[in-house]
């Protein structure tokens, strides 16, 4: 059995490379300014594990497409904006980074909800919340039907919930170094601060994929998880911090602050769970 999950994890990879290669080399030659390459782009995790299953005639509904547990629905949702309220809340209280509302208020999200400019701050929240989450819902779809409904379940069959969240997570990562080396996506931070930021964030991120994933047996954690991770924390939270000379270095997507919470809210989070079923066993 693991030789045949190793294989098919194999052919993923090979297809994900290749297809990345292409895609980067697309992306690179629009110089970063067609939208369509990254519509591509994070799909292409998604096209590897179609592929993948449909080259080693693997079952369809092996990629987790049942909906699975809402309350991890739920938890997937709202880890990411945890984390964010205890790393921006650290970074605000403590001065490394100054509080601000000036966005928030004047999101455009908020006038398709007909409120004239500048809006409530909670109305702010809650449109951008909404309306960014279901316009980001079929891209991360993309991604998640490779990280989730493929990569996650089938490393968890090899190896425990740290070392595939390890694994995902720098797989998650290095995807996409090129984009932030290029200069096509990331934050002003310079290159040494945004990529261990970046990967400790993405990790940090894989934990709670891994655990939800595996619970629910369902992609659909990952996509929500996912969701909830570009539109609050690396959108709203860091929306509402003022861009100063190193904020990027310290929250953001790249900041190495939010990083280390991250990740240490996620194994925690992994740490509760495991003493719980310990419990229960018992």
């Amino acid at each position: 059995m693991n030789n045949e999950i190793k294989s098919e994890i194999r052919l993923f990879f090979i297809l994900l490379i290749t297809l990345t290669v292409m895609t980067y080399l697309w992306m690179f030659a629009a110089a970063g300014k067609n939208p369509m390459t990254i519509a591509v782009m994070m799909w292409v995790p998604g096209i590897s594990a179609l592929l993948t299953v449909a080259l080693k005639k693997m079952r369809l509904a092996g990629l987790g497409w049942r909906a699975g547990k809402w309350s991890c629905w739920a938890q997937a949702l709202l880890f990411p904006i945890l984390v964010s309220l205890i790393a921006y809340g650290i970074a605000w209280l403590s001065g490394l980074a100054e509080f601000y509302t000036g966005e928030v208020v004047n999101y455009k999200w908020a006038k398709m909800l007909g409120f004239a400019l500048p809006a409530p701050f909670l109305v702010g929240i809650l449109a951008k919340g909404i309306f960014a989450s279901l316009m980001a819902l079929p891209f991360v779809l993309g991604e998640e039907i490779g990280w989730s409904g493929f990569l996650v379940p089938r490393l968890r069959g090899i190896f425990t919930v740290p070392v595939t969240s390890v694994i995902v997570g720098l797989s998650w990562s290095v995807w996409h170094f090129p984009a932030i080396i290029g200069g096509i996506y990331g934050t002003k931070a310079p290159l040494w601060i945004q990529i261990p930021g970046f990967t400790l964030v993405l990790t940090g991120a894989s934990f709670f994929r891994t655990i939800l994933v595996s619970r629910a047996k369902s992609l659909w954690p990952g996509v929500i998880l996912h969701v909830s991770h570009n539109v609050f924390l690396m959108g709203i939270f860091y929306e509402m911090t003022v861009k100063g000379r190193h904020s990027a270095w310290i929250v953001s997507e790249s900041g190495i602050l939010l990083g280390a919470v991250y990740l240490a809210c996620g194994w925690l989070c992994w740490r509760i769970m495991a003493r719980n079923r310990s419990a229960t066993a018992s």
